[in-house]
């Protein structure tokens, strides 16, 4: 009995190791679903992607770009394994990316982050024959500091039209809004990632090039939100007049309200947000 329980873990054990295998770039075959680690996308020591690979892909094959919060300062890549493996098992590329954190010291501020965000669609996209994806099928999906960054890059750089969708899971979307400067630690954060306090007039204008709900027009691609209506950070009210003003735009978009969530989702709040992204992708893209 002994033996069989050790050849059993054995087994398992190797099982476990071949299922997360981590794929060099000379070593990809379409024909495999695989995952490559620490890819660099542009200079700075955190422009690194994860990228999981669909088996059976080609260049017709969607992806979409999974974005950490962290209050832009924070945050790491890693958080989005579950959802880039689920994506991946459902035929869509996907990566997970880091960028550089908003910083006073160095003066990394606003619009340096979406362009981060967008510097890794145009890596992917020149990775098109040799990972087999597509050059020009991007969605862009994030929590919190993430999803204001999916937004605002959708928004601010996608002159080409290679993002066809975005999504924002609890994204801020309006700076200035009084309900959202009002939470505690808005003002300290905001005026990191801006580079500037809220005190004049310039200021409110540099807040509003900053914030999603401000920059947006009937040209936008479609959007989803996903807010919580107990979210103690972002309020829910600013995901409800994002969601308003993208109807009155015209611009195509979707709902979803996970009823009695905070901020940090688990469990069945966090299944649905990822199910329910997996099917708006699956149609926009």
């Amino acid at each position: 009995m002994h033996t069989k329980q050790s050849l059993f873990l054995l087994l398992t054990v190797v099982l476990s190791l071949f299922s997360c295998q981590k794929w060099q770039e000379d070593q990809l075959d379409a024909t495999k679903k695989q995952t490559l680690y620490e890819i660099k996308y542009g200079s700075h020591a955190r422009n690194t992607l994860n990228i999981a690979l669909p088996a059976n892909r080609n260049t017709q094959t969607p992806v979409v770009i999974f974005i950490h919060g962290g209050a832009w300062v924070g945050g790491d890549k890693g958080v989005f394994a579950t959802e880039m493996n689920v994506f991946a098992d459902a035929g869509i590329a996907c990566a997970s990316m880091n960028y550089r954190f908003a910083n006073d010291a160095q003066n990394v501020h606003h619009p340096e982050l979406p362009e981060d965000i967008r510097k890794a669609v145009d890596f992917l996209a020149s990775k098109s024959n040799q990972y087999q994806i597509s050059p020009n099928r991007f969605g862009l999906v994030g929590h919190s500091a993430g999803g204001h960054l999916s937004l605002l890059s959708a928004y601010m750089f996608n002159s080409d039209q290679k993002i066809k969708a975005c999504a924002s899971w609890a994204g801020p979307v309006d700076l200035i809004d009084p309900e959202q400067y009002a939470i505690s630690i808005a003002p300290e954060i905001f005026d990191i990632y801006v580079g500037h306090p809220l005190q004049t007039a310039t200021d409110t204008l540099l807040y509003k090039q900053a914030s999603p709900y401000w920059i947006l027009n009937a040209n936008c691609v479609p959007s989803m939100l996903v807010y919580a209506d107990d979210d103690e950070l972002v309020p829910y009210g600013n995901g409800v007049k994002m969601h308003q003003k993208l109807n009155d735009l015209g611009v195509e978009t979707r709902f979803e309200t996970l009823n009695g969530a905070s901020h940090t989702w688990v469990g069945n709040h966090l299944n649905h947000a990822r199910n329910t992204t997996l099917a708006w992708f699956q149609e926009k893209l």
